[in-house]
């Protein structure tokens, strides 16, 4: 399985180099070779192995509310087993990842849990374009998606991407104060009904060396990576 990273500067453009540098490295030193998709080339330069693809999306796509939209790109049309990572995860020791993965089923980070007035939320945002029955119970988290079953990824994904260009205005804006792509997470349950959740909650900072890795969003105290580790 290729280990992927989708990597446009919509946001997180600064803490995506320093997180996915530290990546990329330690990947390297375990002799793997990363696939990047991205608008340009932004580690041409150093000194890391990876693979890199040409790879834009239109304008219009590129704010806010639509942050994940590139990488429901690539994943409607990756054509091989893959491990796509998002880019403030950060690897430290794959080998812990990979243990975990099972192959033959659909692997995701893990899953929220949801409060009763989001399940309302979520539930009243999906009716207002889709008539096809899926519950907000709990919510996926997909920091990570690992699969073999590529050709299902492919028709989710595109499923997706062809809601958000019929309402593309719906989806520009949020909603209670849910971006709409969000739901994008739970339609996997449409396509998949094996799923192995790899971690139980966010895999964080303090127990990197456990899980092998960690989940470092905006909200996170980038700092504290910054200064215990040593980076490119």
């Amino acid at each position: 399985m290729r280990v992927v990273f989708t990597y446009l500067p919509i946001r997180l453009k600064e803490l995506t180099e320093i997180y996915l540098k530290y990546s990329i490295e330690n990947l390297n030193a375990q002799n793997i070779t990363p696939i990047i998709y991205s608008d340009k080339d932004y580690f041409k330069g150093t000194k890391l192995n990876y693979d890199w693809v040409t790879f834009d999306v239109d304008n219009k796509y590129k704010q806010p509310t639509l942050w994940s939209y590139p990488k429901l790109k690539v994943l409607s049309s990756i054509s091989f087993p893959f491990i796509h990572l998002d880019n403030d995860l950060v690897v430290n020791d794959f080998s812990k990842l990979k243990n975990i993965i099972e192959i033959d089923r659909l692997n995701l980070g893990y899953r929220h849990s949801l409060n009763e007035l989001q399940k309302t939320h979520f539930t009243e945002i999906y009716k207002r374009y889709s008539d096809t029955p899926l519950k907000f119970n709990k919510l996926n988290n997909t920091c990570i998606v690992a699969t073999s079953d590529y050709i299902n990824i492919n028709k989710a994904y595109s499923d997706v991407l062809n809601i958000v260009d019929l309402h593309y205005t719906f989806f520009s804006e949020k909603y209670n104060g849910i971006p709409p792509i969000t739901l994008n997470q739970q339609y996997l349950n449409l396509y998949f009904d094996n799923i192995n959740y790899l971690f139980s909650e966010n895999p964080s900072f303090e127990n990197m060396n456990k899980n092998g890795l960690c989940h470092l969003a905006e909200k996170n105290m980038v700092s504290n990576f910054v200064l215990n580790k040593n980076l490119i």
